[in-house]
Protein backbone atom coordinates (compact mmCIF):
# COMPACT_ATOMS: atom_id res chain seq x y z
CA UNK A 1 0.00 0.00 0.00
CA UNK A 2 1.13 2.93 -0.68
CA UNK A 3 1.31 6.59 1.62
CA UNK A 4 1.10 10.03 0.59
CA UNK A 5 2.15 12.66 2.45
CA UNK A 6 0.37 15.78 2.47
CA UNK A 7 1.73 18.71 2.81
CA UNK A 8 0.04 21.07 5.21
CA UNK A 9 0.16 24.95 5.27
CA UNK A 10 2.78 25.14 7.70
CA UNK A 11 4.77 23.16 6.10
CA UNK A 12 4.60 24.93 2.28
CA UNK A 13 5.05 28.35 3.98
CA UNK A 14 8.33 27.32 4.95
CA UNK A 15 9.87 26.09 2.59
CA UNK A 16 8.42 29.28 0.56
CA UNK A 17 10.17 31.13 3.33
CA UNK A 18 13.17 29.24 3.56
CA UNK A 19 13.59 29.63 -0.26
CA UNK A 20 12.93 33.59 -0.93
CA UNK A 21 15.81 33.84 2.09
CA UNK A 22 18.34 31.66 0.70
CA UNK A 23 17.53 33.49 -2.86
CA UNK A 24 17.87 36.75 -1.38
CA UNK A 25 21.48 35.61 0.19
CA UNK A 26 22.40 34.33 -2.34
CA UNK A 27 21.10 36.83 -5.26
CA UNK A 28 21.84 40.48 -3.54
CA UNK A 29 25.34 42.20 -2.98
CA UNK A 30 24.48 42.51 0.92
CA UNK A 31 23.49 38.84 0.92
CA UNK A 32 26.69 37.63 -0.67
CA UNK A 33 28.54 40.01 1.70
CA UNK A 34 26.94 38.95 4.40
CA UNK A 35 27.75 35.38 3.85
CA UNK A 36 31.38 36.00 3.00
CA UNK A 37 31.50 37.95 6.78
CA UNK A 38 29.85 34.80 8.32
CA UNK A 39 32.47 32.56 6.26
CA UNK A 40 35.47 34.54 7.44
CA UNK A 41 34.51 35.02 10.52
CA UNK A 42 33.72 31.04 11.35
CA UNK A 43 37.27 30.29 9.37
CA UNK A 44 39.08 32.76 11.89
CA UNK A 45 37.77 30.74 14.98
CA UNK A 46 38.41 27.75 13.97
CA UNK A 47 42.19 28.98 13.44
CA UNK A 48 42.37 30.44 16.76
CA UNK A 49 40.75 27.48 18.45
CA UNK A 50 42.30 25.79 21.48
CA UNK A 51 43.55 22.60 20.16
CA UNK A 52 43.64 19.53 22.19
CA UNK A 53 47.11 18.70 22.92
CA UNK A 54 46.46 14.70 22.46
CA UNK A 55 44.84 13.26 19.42
CA UNK A 56 40.81 12.47 19.94
CA UNK A 57 41.16 8.88 19.08
CA UNK A 58 42.65 8.39 22.58
CA UNK A 59 39.04 8.99 23.41
CA UNK A 60 37.62 5.77 21.33
CA UNK A 61 37.45 2.98 23.45
CA UNK A 62 36.59 0.81 20.61
CA UNK A 63 40.61 1.69 19.43
CA UNK A 64 42.80 -0.48 21.62
CA UNK A 65 46.35 0.16 21.21
CA UNK A 66 44.53 4.09 21.67
CA UNK A 67 44.45 3.51 25.29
Amino acid sequence: MMRLHTISGVEALGTVTAVVFALALVGTSTGRNALAWIYLQSTEAIEHSVHLPFSLDRLDPTCPQCM
